[in-house]
């Protein structure tokens, strides 16, 4: 369970009571299966990568793509599809992640008749502070007189544009093939 608003895997606060019982045992070998094992005295599994909590040794699938972190590491992937460039945003787009995309949508939005698709379906994550992203990308294209086209399909991130009243402004569309035939119609 997550707070309203928080990333999806931000945990929900405790009262006091709740968190020294979700703390369980206290001290290193309470909360580590290494230390946990070494203190019980089982040398054996000191040498265990799985009783370590090695995910990878595991084959969780977390491990196999890279770690979760990466998940939730914001970063901006830009490649050209006929003569779009389009930026996909990946991770937690929020107001530390915001330094992490700009720069992207910042060169995809820079010269004259920009045409660029942003691609939010690999976001974990979308605050207010990505919607500021979005809506200075689309200032620099109008400005530039190009076009710029959203690629959604997360429900709560449409509730951030909704909220942000950007739905009617941006037009977004659930899938890379539907932007492009859009913008060759239009």
């Amino acid at each position: 369970m997550t707070q309203q608003g928080a990333p999806r895997d931000a945990p929900v606060p405790l009262e006091r009571g709740a968190q020294n019982a979700a703390r369980g045992p206290s001290g290193p070998a309470g909360r580590d299966p290494a230390a946990r094992a070494s203190a019980e005295g089982n040398s054996a599994a000191q040498g265990d990568p799985v009783a370590q909590g090695n995910s990878a040794a595991r084959g969780d699938s977390a491990a196999r793509d890279g770690d979760a972190a990466d998940v939730t590491t914001p970063r901006a992937r830009t490649h050209r599809v006929g003569g779009y460039t389009v930026v996909e945003l990946h991770g937690e787009i929020d107001i530390a992640g915001v330094e992490s995309v700009g720069p992207a949508l910042d060169a995809a939005t820079a010269g004259d008749e920009p045409a660029v698709i942003v691609d939010l379906r690999p976001a974990a994550f979308f605050d207010c502070s990505g919607l500021g992203l979005l809506c200075r990308a689309h200032r620099r294209v109008v400005e530039r007189a190009g076009r710029m086209r959203l690629v959604c399909d997360n429900a709560l991130i449409l509730r951030t544009l909704r909220a942000g009243r950007m739905l009617g402004v941006l037009r977004p569309v659930a899938t890379l093939d539907e932007a492009l035939r859009e913008e060759e119609q239009g």
